[in-house]
């Protein structure tokens, strides 16, 4: 294993949608150019940004023939993810967000997963989200069956999204695996839960390799959009109808991320003073709450803070509103740079 590390016989694919982050960008470019894993091919898709992130890449590509740049008419995060998919050659495929960045040992570290059991899928649950955080000091890895990897990702441990892992192309290609274009909320846990369940096995890992910018948080300074919920809740309840494996945790974990999304949505209604224009919508959050609270709080693989926050989520929602907007803004605050 080490020996296939060491001579760079595998080629990784890393797939990086961009729009409108010319902030980032480069930054995030040179994360993957500086890996120590060097047979990599860097496929950039300007998705139509407006900004300069098009020109920033195309200077980025005349330093480094690995890179390749597609520019393209604005379709969306899942269009541009795809037209990465159709164009990568590589044995496995990596997928960076424009406004991320990698530590130096991210595809090594991901490799050394994917070789350890052979997996079709490999993904570490933490990544880095403050400035200064530590690093973990004991990398635990375990290999998990497609039920029990789809239950971890389902759930609130880990944070949403189709970043921090690696697939096999070989894999992705079997199933003609691709990103909903018809989703543009939902779209990434969409994507990692169905190649959980038709994976031979998932590796996961503890390291965190993942630099996830997370300064758009204190959302109460932003535009309440309301279809980004009703899309939300689209792609969870599409996941739950399209469940391929039957698992009495899989079915614990959806029913608490249906609730905490419907909290969250609760929590922005009130937080924009809108829950009286969004009446119909705020009592149906309440009664997906209402529905699921019992048997998330009678399980003991629900924590008690969630268990506590669901309940007075329900109860009091006004004043977790207020909770969550300090938490956000405090996350913003202490976001990677």
């Amino acid at each position: 294993m080490i020996s296939q590390i060491m001579n760079n016989k595998s080629l990784i694919s890393i797939i990086v949608p961009c729009y409108n982050v010319e902030r980032y960008v480069e930054q995030c470019i040179r994360s993957i150019m500086g890996q120590s894993y060097k047979n990599i091919e860097i496929i950039t898709v300007d998705d139509g940004s407006p900004d300069n992130s098009p020109q920033i890449l195309d200077k980025l590509a005349n330093e480094d023939s690995r890179i390749k740049v597609i520019h393209k008419q604005n379709a969306g995060v899942s269009a541009a993810r795809n037209s990465g998919l159709d164009v990568a050659t590589g044995d496995y495929v990596v997928f960076v967000d424009g406004d991320d960045y990698l530590a130096p040992d991210y595809v090594d570290y991901m490799l050394k997963l994917a070789y350890k059991d052979d997996s079709d899928f490999v993904m570490s649950q933490n990544c880095y989200t403050q400035e200064n955080e530590p690093q973990i000091s004991k990398d635990a890895t375990k290999t998990m069956s497609p039920s029990e990897a789809t239950a971890l990702l389902i759930s609130p441990r880990v944070i949403v999204g189709c970043w921090n892992k690696m697939f096999k192309r070989g894999f992705i290609n079997k199933f003609t695996l691709s990103f909903s274009t018809t989703l543009f909320y939902g779209e990434g846990l969409t994507f990692i839960t169905k190649a959980s369940q038709l994976a031979n096995c998932v590796t996961v890992g503890n390291r965190k390799v993942y630099y996830y910018r997370r300064n758009n948080e204190a959302s109460a300074t932003s535009k309440f959009n309301i279809q980004k919920y009703y899309n939300g809740e689209k792609a969870l309840d599409n996941i739950h109808k399209e469940l391929i494996v039957k698992d009495a945790n899989v079915e614990l974990m959806m029913a608490l991320h249906k609730s905490m999304f419907c909290l969250g949505a609760l929590s922005q209604a009130y937080a924009h003073n809108l829950q009286k224009d969004c009446k119909t919508d705020c009592k149906h959050w309440r009664a997906i709450i209402k529905k699921n609270i019992r048997i998330l709080c009678l399980s003991n693989q629900v924590s008690l803070y969630r268990k506590v926050l669901l309940t007075l989520g329900y109860l009091f929602p006004g004043f977790i509103s207020k909770m969550d907007m300090w938490r956000r803004a405090k996350i913003a605050s202490k976001s990677v740079s």
